[in-house]
């Protein structure tokens, strides 16, 4: 969609704010700083250019202290070893379907690296986005079967990863589908809920049905139900779905990115 003058009078006014600084930051925080960006992060502050401009400050600051750059797949393999995190196939949208799988955690203990192996599948995931066509959000899927007081991330960490989510990755979420949330969960999401910000609250979707068939129902109006492993109710052998030998590989990063691609280039 063409951009509106409110967007383009609050990009520029953006732009010349990151100007007076532009020396104090390096070339992957000033990459970072592409117009679409600035857009998100106006848009996450209600065009309020001051707030946006302390929000994109403070996120090119845990960038380069976060080090994201640096994040490679041979570090976080061993935290994403089960497929507990993984960045599969598009939605109806054309969009990247991120699969949070807690009841799959093999090191929960383990805060720093598990928001690591987070940030890199996040940035995974932008890698398969389309800005300059429309497409810069995500649709997420977490799955809430085998979720349990033995594999449920410490608070430490599920409020690290709001964090991140919300302050440094703002209007990249297009829905959230919730599958299965047992009591234990809800519990857990009545504590965190007064610290989700509203319009994200608005994009979940619980998919509770009491069938297979019924759940099988929600998932099919966000996505294709082959692009979903048996596993969470769709139709792809989960060792196709998942293997770390294959995704945690370059030629596997780079197959998973065209499949993305070409799915997304079916829908158009």
């Amino acid at each position: 969609a063409p951009w509106s003058m409110a967007e383009a009078a609050g990009v520029a006014s953006l732009r010349s704010m990151l100007e007076q600084k532009a020396s104090s930051y390096n070339n992957n925080q000033r990459s970072y700083c592409t117009d679409h960006t600035l857009k998100r992060y106006l848009r996450a502050r209600k065009f309020d250019v001051g707030k946006a401009f302390n929000m994109l400050t403070a996120t090119l600051a845990w960038r380069k202290e976060f080090d994201v750059e640096s994040i490679s797949m041979l570090k976080v393999r061993a935290n994403g070893e089960t497929g507990k995190v993984v960045v599969r196939g598009a939605d109806r949208e054309g969009r990247p379907i991120l699969f949070l799988r807690p009841g799959q955690e093999n090191s929960k203990d383990d805060h720093d690296g598990n928001l690591k192996h987070l940030v890199y599948e996040l940035e995974r995931a932008m890698a398969c986005m389309d800005e300059e066509h429309g497409v810069g959000k995500m649709l997420v899927v977490l799955d809430l079967q085998h979720y349990n007081m033995s594999n449920a991330p410490p608070m430490k960490t599920s409020r690290a990863t709001l964090h991140i989510l919300q302050d440094h990755y703002p209007e990249r979420l297009a829905k959230f589908l919730i599958i299965d949330a047992p009591w234990l969960w809800q519990g857990f999401f009545t504590i965190i809920k007064p610290f989700i910000d509203k319009d994200t609250v608005t994009k979940l979707i619980f998919v509770n049905g009491k069938t297979a068939e019924a759940k099988r129902e929600v998932l099919a109006k966000s996505l294709e139900l082959n692009r979903l492993p048996k596993s969470i109710y769709g139709d792809m052998d989960d060792s196709v779905f998942f293997s770390a030998d294959e995704y945690f590989s370059e030629e596997g990063e780079e197959k998973f990115r065209k499949e993305i691609i070409m799915q997304r280039a079916a829908i158009r």
